[in-house]
């Protein structure tokens, strides 16, 4: 249902949010924390989401992961048959999320999104963690991202850069020498075999520190996705016995300790996900009980 929505321009998409959502969004990149995401969801499926959960003004990797569990649990809620590849999102890469929000302005189109007439969009998100001053986030992080600025963007910075850029030095013309005695081209000789010697041994060196470098770069990938992973556990935890101090009157101890459980021996192939009220929607994990 969505292949021709691959064909929609990064202007367009830019441009579909900013004005439905009132945003100033420029570049694609700047979509990567899920917070636009969660916002549009909520327009086509009023109070699927609390917007007061969003961070807009999310810096972290796990801050991202939060936004993009309140946008599975209101897909699960719906029904919406979309899989969100939440690790490749979050890195912030130009195509990933460039796919993801033509999957978005797609579903909007598709799901009749007809206009709120009462629908203010800068006061919903201003619930939200950073939600009052979202556009002025938006313009400070727009120049950490590696992708091309809007047409508009793009001259303005042309004109700065060619008021400011020197004129290039002129390069004088190098005048042939004479010959060199045979004693200084026998010097010159040694000279450059030791030169390519310890180029060599230089190259052999940067050689086993690159590999090194890809080592390390490996374990400390690894040792994020561990941090990350151990993080959303308490984290979830902590939404739990917010929302159980929240209802004590009403909220059952033994549910809270099983969900609790669920969520210490959870993997991370299980998708563990929670809905507005703490509660785990996945009931295909049982803590390792044994009888006495």
């Amino acid at each position: 249902m969505m292949d021709g929505a691959y064909f929609t321009s990064r202007k367009d998409i830019l441009d579909f949010f900013n004005e439905l959502l009132e945003l100033n969004l420029t570049k694609i990149e700047q979509t990567a924390s899920g917070a636009v995401a969660c916002q549009l969801t909520e327009y086509i499926f009023p109070g699927s989401i609390p917007l007061k959960k969003v961070k807009w003004d999310a810096k972290n990797d796990y801050e991202y992961i939060q936004n993009y569990k309140l946008l599975q649990v209101a897909f699960t809620k719906h029904r919406v048959q979309r899989h969100v590849d939440v690790d490749r999102l979050i890195r912030g890469k130009y195509q990933d999320n460039l796919e993801f929000c033509q999957w978005m302005k797609a579903f909007f189109e598709q799901a009749g999104g007809a206009g709120r007439d009462d629908y203010d969009p800068v006061a919903s998100r201003s619930a939200g963690k950073g939600g009052k001053k979202a556009t002025d986030h938006f313009a400070k992080t727009a120049k950490n991202h590696n992708s091309k600025l809007l047409p508009t963007d793009r001259q303005q910075r042309q004109n700065l850069s060619s008021k400011s850029r020197p004129n290039a030095p002129t390069r004088k013309a190098v005048e042939p020498k004479g010959k060199k005695p045979l004693g200084q081209r026998i010097k010159s000789n040694r000279q450059v075999g030791d030169t390519k010697k310890d180029a060599a041994e230089l190259m052999e060196k940067n050689s086993s520190l690159e590999t090194r470098n890809e080592e390390l770069e490996l374990t400390l990938t690894a040792i994020e996705k561990e941090r990350d992973f151990y993080f959303e556990k308490l984290r979830d935890i902590e939404v739990m016995l917010q929302d159980h101090e929240e209802n004590a009157e009403t909220s059952n101890a033994e549910d809270l300790i099983q969900n609790v459980f669920k969520v210490l021996y959870a993997t991370s192939e299980d998708q563990l996900v929670l809905d507005g009220e703490g509660d785990v929607l996945d009931d295909g994990i049982e803590p390792p009980y044994e009888e006495p």
